[in-house]
């Protein structure tokens, strides 16, 4: 079966195993990895086509728990070789990835005619109304908010997802302060994700230069840091611990591309040091919006979490 992206979420996912996700807008492949992997409910392992190909996936074990999740493997940047190892990918769920193939190619005419396997066109896309819901299912927020949220994010999936954890941080919003979190990110993530990349992985010297040579706009970035630093958070119980870490249970998606980052920034910030973060954050939006405070005031204050 063949479908676009937004039908994605009224589809019965436990008809297939084999995901295929094709297209060429890359937040898109980021948006339905992340859903697949949360409705799944399965730990995600990534493999490289040369692994698929070269070493075959073990068979099941006479011994394995029955009761354990089936496998998640992703694997990115398929061609038509892939095909060859289908014998190899019916145990467990597959997502497979492919920028270059188009609606005519080969991959795509075998996924979407394949009985246990799924196309899914990635092409640009706004929020609709159930993936909206899924991001926001559990939060129990007034209708009358979660429509002003909508409306304001509708074409920005990751000013979302940061104003979501916000909510999450901030606890019951009080109707008077909704305007709060309804402001348009006016940066592009692109442009701020150097310096987000910079701060968690504690690059004393790049941060420096992305904060004094470049110019941001401020509630973006710290809605941007806010989010990152919530994912640090929730990764804290896993710090110094031999246990994976379960990257399909975190509040917000992590895509797999950043995982290694976060496993770095694990590495060198404690618990309680990102607890000040989140709420230093918090502080400086406020004093953003209600008092003086300007781009040297606020990276002063980011650059005091580098200290040595």
């Amino acid at each position: 079966m063949k479908i676009n992206f937004p039908s994605l979420f009224q589809t019965p996912l436990h008809k297939y195993n084999i995901f295929f996700i094709f297209g060429n807008e890359a937040i898109v492949f980021e948006r339905a990895i992340a859903f697949l992997q949360k409705k799944l409910s399965s730990p995600l392992h990534i493999q490289t086509e040369k692994d698929l190909l070269t070493n075959s996936f073990s068979q099941p074990s006479l011994f394995e728990d029955k009761g354990e999740a089936p496998s998640l493997t992703l694997i990115s940047h398929v061609t038509d070789k892939v095909l060859k190892a289908l014998d190899q990918m019916k145990n467990g769920f597959f997502i497979l990835t492919s920028e270059k193939a188009r609606a005519q190619s080969k991959l795509v005419t075998h996924f979407s005619q394949s009985s246990t396997s799924l196309a899914i066109a990635a092409y640009a896309s706004l929020l609709t109304t159930s993936e909206f819901e899924f991001l926001v299912e559990g939060m129990n927020l007034p209708v009358s908010f979660k429509n002003l949220l909508f409306k304001a994010y509708q074409n920005d999936y990751r000013g979302l997802l940061s104003v979501l954890e916000k909510i999450k941080l901030y606890g019951d919003v009080p109707e008077d302060q909704y305007g709060s979190f309804l402001e348009a990110s006016a940066s592009s993530s692109d442009e701020l994700t150097p310096l987000i990349h910079a701060l968690l992985s504690r690059d004393r010297e790049v941060t420096l230069t992305y904060l004094y040579a470049t110019t941001f706009d401020l509630i973006p970035l710290l809605r941007s840091l806010s989010r990152s630093f919530q994912i640090l958070f929730e990764l804290m119980p896993f710090k110094g611990s031999s246990k994976p870490i379960s990257w399909q249970t975190l509040s917000s998606p992590v895509f797999f591309k950043d995982q290694p980052l976060y496993q770095t920034a694990l590495s060198r910030w404690r618990c309680e040091e990102t607890q000040v973060v989140l709420e230093t954050l918090l502080s400086l939006e406020k004093e953003i919006k209600y008092s003086s405070y300007a781009s040297p005031q606020v990276s002063q204050t980011l650059l005091q979490f580098l200290s040595p």
